[in-house]
């Protein structure tokens, strides 16, 4: 089985308002990715809430990969 394709998205936004957000992220233990995911699934649309809720619980966690 392959695996699924990754897209990159970029936004546009002040500065400011990232560094903001990462530092929330960061304060949360998670990455900048992953507090847009979370915002996202507050939407309403429960097929982008299942979705991101698969994406987030296999995803790995950060640091280097253990062998």
């Amino acid at each position: 089985m392959t695996a699924p394709s990754r897209q990159r998205v970029q936004l546009d936004m002040p500065r400011v308002i990232r560094n903001r957000a990462k530092a929330v992220a960061a304060d949360r233990d998670m990455a900048l990715v992953e507090l847009v995911l979370r915002a996202l699934t507050k939407v309403g649309d429960k097929e982008l809430t299942k979705l991101i809720e698969k994406e987030l619980a296999q995803k790995l966690p950060p640091g280097r990969p253990q062998k």
